[in-house]
């Protein structure tokens, strides 16, 4: 049996947890695989191409570059990482590669009193959930200076971080939960899954300590100016 340590306590590790640290120990990450049995017209090109417009013009060749798709058996085919950013079937293979957003009433999740489901490309699902925050903050204005400044209830920039943290560190080799973003009348709460990556503490979070899960992913988010 193999018992990783959880702050003070032990875990016994299930299959998937002992699949990353394996592919910790190699130096590798789980959205780097690939998937021999699709084809790379499993992947969204137009989308792809779409979400980088404003960067730069993408060209198919490109797609191998930014490891979306990679070579096997002598012919491309897409990577863990492509499917889950521009697949165009993503969810037949990644179920819970979504994002679940709900405003409650009040402190807890009694009583719900908006939802959405986001089930885009991970590029775009991130301005879905800031645009479903924005829809259930308040909003003010500041005239200081010449032009009118909107002031909104909440960190709109730290939010933004906070949801794009947790698109692109999710553990998605997890079945079971999708990302959560829960808007209560305090406090805003983002869930996604998977634990901290292994030799990594909570500790070293608080110091700015980070370590990359998925690294298709990061380079797709940086590229986009995502993330820095």
């Amino acid at each position: 049996m193999v018992y990783v340590r959880l702050c003070s306590s032990n875990r016994k590790a299930d299959r998937e947890l002992i699949a990353e640290l394996k592919r910790t120990a190699e130096g590798k990450s789980f959205d780097e695989q690939v998937l021999p049995d699709r084809t790379i017209s499993d992947l969204d090109f137009n989308a792809a191409a779409a979400c980088f417009e404003r960067h730069r013009k993408l060209v198919e060749k490109d797609m191998e570059s930014l490891r979306l798709v990679a070579r096997y058996q002598g012919h491309l085919v897409p990577t863990v990482g492509g499917m889950l950013l521009f697949g165009k079937d993503r969810e037949l293979i990644f179920p819970d590669a979504w994002i679940q957003c709900g405003r409650f009433i009040g402190k807890d999740k009694a009583a719900i009193f908006d939802h959405i489901e986001i089930h885009e490309h991970l590029p775009v699902a991130v301005q879905r959930v800031i645009e479903f925050l924005k829809k259930h903050a308040m909003r003010g204005a500041d005239f200081s200076e010449l032009k009118r400044r909107d002031v909104w209830s909440i960190p709109l920039t730290i939010l933004r971080e906070a949801v794009v943290n947790a698109v692109v560190h999710a553990d998605y080799s997890q079945r079971g939960a999708p990302i959560r973003v829960a808007f209560f009348d305090d406090r805003i709460e983002i869930e996604n899954p998977g634990i901290l990556l292994p030799g990594l503490t909570v500790e070293d979070m608080l110091q700015g300590i980070s370590r990359i899960r998925n690294h298709v992913i990061a380079r797709v988010f940086r590229e986009l100016d995502l993330i820095e």
